[in-house]
């Protein structure tokens, strides 16, 4: 069996003397999950989702209720993220399945035109992990080429979701500019301190908390208070050393009525402050490889 290596040091606790563009203190990353039509089903691959406004019904069967829950992020749930980012004046980047940006060009297309970025996430809910290290290869390969068919442009970045101990090293030989298949620090930094650059994604500050088996936020005020509490602790901690959040969002989650509160209360929330930056993570990928390897770690590419 193969294992990935494990990094328990990162920074080591040190300040990183360098500022975000305009002088900025905190990059912030929103991330929306387009994935609608990617989830498991009897109908594509046999299995039944598990993760839902609801539990799932018997595993020999089609979830007709769990699907179209799915089908409302994609009918519905992405127009109401993109009117708030449009609203706010606020560049996301999409973590977008070749799957669900084939069964909806028109979002696909809006997507691009608002300015935001699309992230590869694989074609469909690959578990990679299943997967020998020729096969998640071939199945990255083609969600590039699909995904770039639709939207015109190459993706730089992979989120795979359920990674293998491969998953990353492949996202390096196929030229990706950065993989957020990690959780585990608030700054970029390089995959065994050389690879391919890591922006670490979140586990915690995002809107799947909504869902059953989860179940954690009932509220949009609850996850609006959790938002502003992380973005509240990290721009302190920014007066002295910069960091970057990333806020998880999902097309049919926060994109129900309820719900869409938290998001537009956050934006706003966010807006009051000079010391935001607010970009997508190819924006942020490109200046931390030009301004904050170049000119500040000491060893470029170094992740200490």
């Amino acid at each position: 069996m193969v294992f990935s290596m494990r990094d328990f040091v990162g920074y080591a606790g040190r300040s990183l003397e360098f500022t975000w563009p305009g002088g900025k203190r905190l990059a912030l990353s929103i991330v929306v999950n387009f994935e609608e039509g990617s989830e498991h089903s009897v109908v594509t691959d046999g299995l039944v989702e598990s993760v839902g406004e609801f539990s799932p019904v018997d595993v020999r069967t089609q979830d007709v209720g769990n699907e179209s829950v799915y089908e409302y992020g994609s009918r519905v749930g992405v127009w109401r993220i993109l009117s708030a980012l449009r609203e706010y004046g606020f560049k996301a980047t999409f973590f977008a399945t070749a799957r669900a940006l084939e069964l909806n060009k028109f979002a696909a297309e809006a997507i691009v035109k608002g300015g935001h970025e699309i992230c590869d996430h694989g074609l469909i809910w690959t578990e990679h992990y299943r997967l020998s290290y020729e096969e998640e290869k071939q199945s990255m390969k083609r969600s590039v080429e699909v995904i770039e068919s639709i939207t015109g442009k190459k993706p730089v970045g992979f989120y795979a979701r359920e990674p293998s101990v491969s998953t990353i090293r492949i996202a390096q030989e196929l030229g990706f500019l950065y993989d957020s298949d990690a959780y585990n620090d608030d700054l970029p930094y390089r995959y065994l301190g050389g690879g391919i650059l890591i922006l670490p994604y979140t586990p915690d500050v995002n809107d799947f908390h909504f869902q059953y088996p989860m179940n954690r936020f009932a509220t949009a005020s609850q996850f609006y208070e959790y938002m502003k509490d992380t973005l509240d602790v990290l721009r302190e901690e920014a007066r002295s050393s910069p960091k970057m959040m990333s806020v998880g969002l999902h097309c049919r989650v926060i994109g129900r009525p309820g719900r869409i509160v938290a998001l537009r209360r956050f934006l706003e929330y966010v807006k009051g402050f000079d010391d935001v930056w607010v970009a997508t993570r190819e924006e942020i990928a490109r200046y931390w490889i030009d301004e904050v390897e170049k000119k500040v770690l000491t060893t470029p590419g170094s992740s200490a």
